[in-house]
């Protein structure tokens, strides 16, 4: 299928000459050295399951309509241009159904000394949502990501309800416990990501809805 032209590679950064099977304790002393200024407890701890899966959700009220966060986020050959550590994007095939559109795209992305290529197909129905499954590969063992739209209650010209969901498992201890320590700030990092790339195409988002609310009951 798509695995032909996935490839997954670890590029030298800084120090690093990386052949993993040879530099792991160098990569392990680097991370501690990194995450030390940052938090008092080990960055890594060996005796965590570092294999299992995990997973991210979060709400929000987005001040951008149904229709313009989901024509941001189903854009995928822009995520270079505002999604921290994405380098590379590309849409590699597209298959056009009645309510939905299937994309295959591959994305690289840059992140504490790894830069990384992996595929993903994306169903996408416009304005109900956005979902990417990663191919399982060496870098992978799980990776979905689901985006849920729909039109605020309140006001639905302006607002809308944002459900995001993140599950991973990464086949690497290395990468996992990377995950561990940084996938819930990045997290965040990409939802506000969109919603800047929102305002840079769509201007200033709309006022609170509850403010609305307060205003129009006057």
């Amino acid at each position: 299928m798509i695995t032909s032209i996935l490839r997954s590679s670890l590029k030298p950064k800084g120090f690093f000459s990386i052949h993993p099977a040879k530099n792991v304790s160098r990569l392990l002393q680097y991370a501690q050295t990194r995450s030390s200024t940052c938090q008092k407890r080990s960055f890594f701890n060996l005796s965590d399951n570092l294999s299992s899966r995990s997973s991210y959700t979060g709400y929000k009220v987005v001040g951008y309509t149904q229709e313009q966060l989901y024509d941001v986020v189903s854009n995928i050959d822009e995520y270079h241009m505002f999604i921290p550590f994405c380098t590379n994007s590309k849409v590699l095939k597209t298959k056009h159904f009645d309510v939905k559109k299937i994309l295959t795209a591959a994305l690289e992305v840059n992140f504490v000394g790894f830069s990384e290529t992996y595929v993903s197909e994306v169903t996408c129905e416009r304005p109900r949502y956005v979902q990417a499954i990663a191919s399982s590969d060496a870098l992978f063992r799980h990776l979905t990501t689901l985006w849920q739209f729909t039109p605020h209650e309140a006001s639905p010209s302006m607002h809308c309800n944002l459900n995001f969901s993140l599950e991973f498992e990464f086949a690497s201890p290395i990468h996992a416990q990377l995950a561990k320590t940084f996938f819930g700030q990045v997290s965040d990092l990409m939802v506000t990501a969109f919603e800047k790339r929102c305002e840079e195409i769509y201007g200033p988002p709309a006022p609170d809805p509850h403010t609305l609310s307060d205003t129009f009951g006057e």
